[in-house]
């Protein structure tokens, strides 16, 4: 059969992609970075064509319905849009920034790629003053008060910079008194308006308890401020930031994603640490521990805000690792004594170099020697230290914590009802250490994650491990034996032959039938005799399966370039973000 190949991506569909992921090619890297500005060439080509209004709409959607991965491209094409030559697209583009730029981030980050694209270097044009203006004038004016207090500065964009290069003039008391207040200070602007309406005495008293927190180190007095006006976290001086009260205020309108995101912040505060058996209780630590609790517990929130297990996984792994920093210190505290301890013994300083020669000598020896099995040992037992330490100092939180994986497992993981070939490569060297994207967690924690996942929740699911060919793999229940064999069949260095079309070789030798061809390496790809894209047409032409995709995440590499045809997809590093971009592709949604 002739390959009824996937159809390249149109026009509008590199669009979508470019503002999802920030790339209108095959190739996502997760994080922040400044690589999307390397792929913006879509929307000129549009913008030429006559479609420019078309993109602006685009943008639009993609901003009303949160369909974006990074939100930076999104602001970056709004700027090229308005920077257009063409009159129907920039005035659509300037009309689109107020409902787009939904905060004064938004705005600041918009105005940076414009002058970037324009190069301005003094005055503004009349377009872009009016969008300014209009952007301000169209919020309430208490918002307005909260923006210019929250988000005091983005880049070296500030909001008084803004109202000069606007030439705003106010159109009522109230944003005439919030460009008082950022140009010339609160009291003057008090002074000018000494009979207030009641609108304006709303935004003193907004602007007073700003000024307060700002000036106070009394954190009890600051933490009832914050609840009497609702202020946000963006407002307490960093040093206030260590209070308990401050804490305990906070987590009062926190949701339940960005509960489970402070927790390595609250226990490096020791603020989610049980007391030791017959020590005091500080009551103010227990409201902070039993309003964490509470949140994580909220099944039905986790639901509703669509939290990933991917995001709890590596919430959970960030908050061992702040007990793992802890052993590492009393480490270092305990090698530092017993060094103090030998120089105050050995005065010769010739037997003293030839000790620490020796003991050079013998842990390169003893690093040569040791093979994959004492090193996966020697991780776990550190590991599980580390793990026992976390747990004991609030066995209830860390319980809970597994809890809202599961339900997140249970109740935000999609079903694609594909069949998978999940392929993986580990190098011993590479075992232990943090991946590109998030450094808490490991490729094999990945590798197993993706794995039980997809096991658990697809149509069907094999494991392989593949080198310059592919493995299969006994498929265990558990996660952690997912782990062990993977382990134990881990390449030596990390640059050891890799062939990305050997899964997909195996599959045609084995007769089997899948729909995506997930590829998970730690290492170096190298392109066999045949070149994986080439493979992959073979495949979908011979098992007559002219939709079937693969996906090759590089979880250490900065820059993949295998992705040559429709339907393949390279991603440079892992986060929270990568499941769901796997998953739309597999599904077709990243570009409609």
């Amino acid at each position: 059969m002739a390959e009824a190949d996937i159809n390249p991506l149109s026009l509008q569909e590199k669009l979508i992609r470019y503002l999802r992921t920030g790339t209108e090619g095959s190739f996502f890297l997760p994080g922040k970075n400044k690589v999307f500005r390397v792929f913006g060439n879509v929307i000129k080509v549009m913008i030429e064509a006559g479609q420019g209004p078309e993109a602006v709409e685009s943008i639009k959607r993609v901003n009303s319905e949160k369909s974006y991965y990074k939100r930076e491209p999104l602001l970056y094409f709004l700027a090229v849009a308005t920077h257009s030559s063409n009159e129907p697209t920039k005035k659509a583009a300037y009309l689109a920034v107020n409902e787009v730029c939904e905060n004064p981030y938004d705005l600041f980050m918009w105005l940076k790629h414009v002058k970037d694209l324009s190069q301005l270097t003094k005055g503004w044009g009349a377009g872009l003053r009016k969008t300014v203006t209009k952007w301000y004038h169209s919020r309430d004016p208490m918002l307005i008060a909260e923006f210019v207090t929250r988000y005091v500065s983005v880049g070296r964009w500030h909001h008084k910079d803004v109202f000069r290069l606007s030439h705003m003039k106010p159109e009522n008391d109230s944003m005439g008194f919030i460009i008082k207040v950022v140009c010339k200070g609160l009291q003057k602007a008090k002074e000018e308006f000494k009979n207030p309406s009641e609108d304006v005495q709303r935004l003193i008293t907004y602007f007073d308890a700003v000024n307060f927190i700002k000036h106070s180190d009394d954190s009890f007095a600051v933490a009832m401020k914050m609840e009497e006006v609702g202020l946000h976290k963006e407002h307490i001086p960093v040093p206030l930031l260590s209070s308990k009260e401050i804490w305990n205020s906070l987590l009062l309108g926190m949701s339940v994603k960005e509960v489970i995101s402070s927790l390595p912040a609250l226990a490096r505060r020791a603020f989610l640490t049980i007391p030791a058996e017959g020590g005091g209780a500080d009551k103010v630590v227990e409201d902070i521990q039993r309003k964490v609790l509470q949140k994580i517990n909220d099944s039905k929130a986790i639901e509703d805000e669509k939290i990933s297990p991917f995001f709890i996984y590596i919430a959970i792994r960030n908050y061992v690792r702040v007990f793992s920093r802890q052993e590492r210190r009393e480490k270092t505290h305990k090698a530092g004594s017993g060094v103090k301890r030998e120089l105050a013994s050995n005065t010769d300083p010739t037997e003293l170099q030839s000790a620490k020669k020796k003991k050079k000598k013998k842990k390169k020896k003893d690093k040569v020697q040791n093979d994959v099995e004492a090193e996966e040992q020697q991780q776990n037992e550190e590991e599980t230290n580390v793990t026992d330490k976390a747990t004991k100092n609030n066995p209830e939180l860390f319980e809970s914590i597994h809890s809202a994986f599961k339900v997140a497992v249970e109740k935000n993981l999609p079903c694609t009802g594909k069949r998978y070939l999940i392929a993986v490569k580990a190098s011993v060297s590479e075992l232990g250490k943090g991946i590109r994207g998030t450094p808490s967690i490991s490729a094999l924690e990945v590798m197993a994650l993706m794995a039980t996942f997809y096991k658990k929740k697809e149509k069907s699911a094999d494991l392989g491990f593949f080198t310059a060919s592919l493995t299969h793999l006994n498929f265990p229940k558990e996660m952690e034996n997912i782990i062990a064999e993977i382990g134990q069949r881990a390449a030596p260095v990390p640059n050891l032959a890799c062939d990305p079309a050997a899964p997909i070789t195996w599959a045609l030798e084995k007769n089997r039938k899948y729909d995506v061809f997930l590829l998970l390496s730690d290492g170096t790809e190298t392109h066999g005799e045949v070149k994986a894209e080439d493979r992959l047409k073979e495949y979908r032409n011979k098992m007559n399966l002219p939709d079937t995709k693969m996906i090759l995440c590089g979880l250490n590499a900065p820059r993949l370039d295998f992705a040559k045809a429709p339907g393949m997809l390279d991603v440079g590093g892992f986060d929270a973000t990568v499941p769901d971009i796997i998953n739309k592709f597999i599904t077709d949604q990243l570009d409609h």
